[in-house]
């Protein structure tokens, strides 16, 4: 099952946090990073501790200047595996599972709440009511009350250019608005398991090209435009860079939602591709069903299937788990009309000891032919095996050139990732117009 984003080993990020800070192969920063695990592995302390500050650096080696693993937020836990000279190391799930030397003093026996946070304001000198403020912020991000309090303390505090960042901060987490940058083209991302990544660049012909890896698509906070079943259905927010810096992808939320869910899926865009709403996929007609499984027999004949076999896969629900099964999806095209997707990918029986698990797949693009039946339009098969693997699943639909028939998009397993394919309808054809985007497990 393809997988958006794994997080890197901790091993992984360690030494992508010593070459950050310039230590990587170093001699001496080898040895003071070996010697603090050591001195660590020799007086082991257990316990939880809990991020009391807006974000607490973790480091590869104990001391100010020696590089960042990762930046940990507010009340996230910390397990404890030692404690020596200030420095605590441990290991935090939040953002991603790291491991490294945090300041003590930044840690504390409980985890802050809104409660115990307003509270220590209530109590605070007038000069240290900005850094809680700043705290409640940080702990409920996507609350009112807490960015009015950080406003109104720096107003009274005499800082209205503080107060104004504030204020503008505010609006980005509350208000989020999609935008595309500066010299930007227009581009095309994937939105999948809460996390976003690139798939293609859109010219101004029209035509797709792959995404510039190099360049930084997600600064945080940055607004997308959002659309499931080929309809506009929110903003994609950017949450954090952590992933996009090492990976090309970056968490996101659709606003509203207050946080990154496993179940966001989509297309996202810096233009306004659409203003139509999603449309519900539609029950498939009996006679699209007919002649989607027959042009999927079709294809899976031409990779020299047996027949009952081809019967086993078009009878198997989808498996994702497996990426087993067949799919059907129907719905309306706009001005094409009435279609069906059909993909069906199936894992054939391993011939003998010394011979690869094979898997074959087909997909079938149908169109309704005016009369209550349904034509093919597109189509396409493969056989796959070892480390050749290319299996398409239908994901979503956006018209994207703007002439009313949205393109179609699938997302294709590979060996150790996915890429996706766009389909575009010229002279009542379906194309394969673009294939790319990848991304890895």
């Amino acid at each position: 099952m393809p997988l958006f984003a794994r997080p890197l080993p901790q091993t992984a990020l360690l030494a992508a946090a010593l070459a950050a800070a310039g230590l990587a192969h170093a001699g001496p920063a080898d040895d003071e990073f070996a010697a603090a695990v050591a001195a660590c592995k020799a007086a082991p302390k257990s316990g939880t501790r809990y991020v009391a500050v807006t974000g607490a650096f973790m480091r590869p080696v104990p001391r100010a200047d020696g590089g960042v693993v990762a930046r940990i937020p507010i009340a996230a836990a910390v397990t404890l595996e030692c404690e020596r000279d200030g420095w605590v190391r441990g290991t935090s799930e939040l953002p991603q599972p790291s491991v490294g030397w945090i300041r003590a003093d930044l840690l504390q026996a409980k985890a802050p709440t809104l409660a115990s946070l307003n509270a220590d304001y209530a109590a605070a000198a007038p000069d240290q009511r900005k850094t809680v403020a700043e705290r409640i912020v940080a702990l409920a991000p996507y609350q009112a009350p807490g960015h009015q309090l950080l406003i109104d303390t720096l107003s009274k505090a005499g800082d209205a250019e503080g107060a104004r960042k504030a204020g503008e901060f505010r609006d980005r987490m509350l208000s989020p608005k999609p935008e595309r940058l500066g010299g930007e083209p227009k581009l095309l991302f994937v939105v999948e398991r809460g996390y976003a990544a690139p798939l293609a660049r859109i010219g101004d012909d029209g035509r797709l090209q792959d995404a510039d890896a190099s360049t930084r698509y997600f600064p945080p906070l940055r607004g997308l435009y959002f659309f499931r079943r080929g309809g506009a259905d929110g903003i994609a927010q950017v949450l954090d860079v952590a992933l996009s810096d090492v990976t090309g992808e970056a968490h996101v939320r659709i606003a509203p939602a207050t946080a990154r869910s496993d179940q966001a899926r989509g297309l996202a865009t810096n233009f306004p591709a659409t203003s139509a709403k999603p449309a519900a996929d539609a029950a498939a007609p009996a006679a699209a069903r007919k002649a989607a499984e027959d042009a999927l027999r079709a294809g899976l004949r031409q990779q020299k299937v047996e027949r009952a076999q081809i019967e086993r896969a078009l009878k198997a629900k989808p498996d994702h788990e497996r990426d087993l099964g067949m799919e059907l999806h129907s719905f309306e095209a706009g001005s094409a009309g009435p279609m069906a997707i059909a993909t069906v990918v199936w894992n054939l029986p391993v011939a003998g000891p010394d011979q690869v698990e094979t898997s074959v797949a087909a997909s079938a693009i149908l169109e309704g032919d005016g009369k209550g039946g349904y034509r093919v339009v597109g189509s396409q098969s493969s056989t796959n095996g070892g480390d050749a693997t290319e299996s398409p699943r239908f994901f979503d639909r956006l018209d994207l050139d703007g002439d009313g028939v949205p393109e179609l998009i699938f997302q294709v397993g590979q060996y150790e990732g996915v890429d996706y394919q766009v389909w575009s309808r010229k002279s009542g054809q379906w194309k394969k117009a673009y294939q790319g985007g990848y991304v890895g497990v």
